[in-house]
């Protein structure tokens, strides 16, 4: 699923906060070209470090609900918005512990 270049950009900057790096850390991964055709790949990288950091299913929950919205074939559109924001409180929330 492609989404559209800003919602690609706010990806890339909750993204790098997690890391403090700059556009493509983590061999290039971490940018918003990267992001804008797999926007799903956003979570698994922010989540990847803080998901220890989550004493409840939180993590598990959100990329299992997430994951199907992207990657299901039939599926042809998904809530860009809402991910992004559920993903940000996430790692904001995990960054604390």
């Amino acid at each position: 699923m492609k989404i559209d270049r800003s919602s690609a950009l706010e990806l890339e900057m909750i993204v790098r906060k997690v890391y403090s790096c700059e556009r493509f850390g983590m061999g290039g991964y971490i940018n918003s070209d990267h992001f804008s055709s797999e926007p799903f790949d956003a979570a698994l990288i922010a989540l990847s470090p803080l998901w220890q950091n989550d004493d409840s299913t939180l993590v598990e929950d959100f990329l299992s609900k997430w994951e199907h919205a992207f990657r299901n074939d039939s599926q042809s559109t998904c809530d860009i918005k809402a991910y992004i924001q559920e993903l940000g409180t996430i790692v904001d929330s995990l960054s604390k512990k």
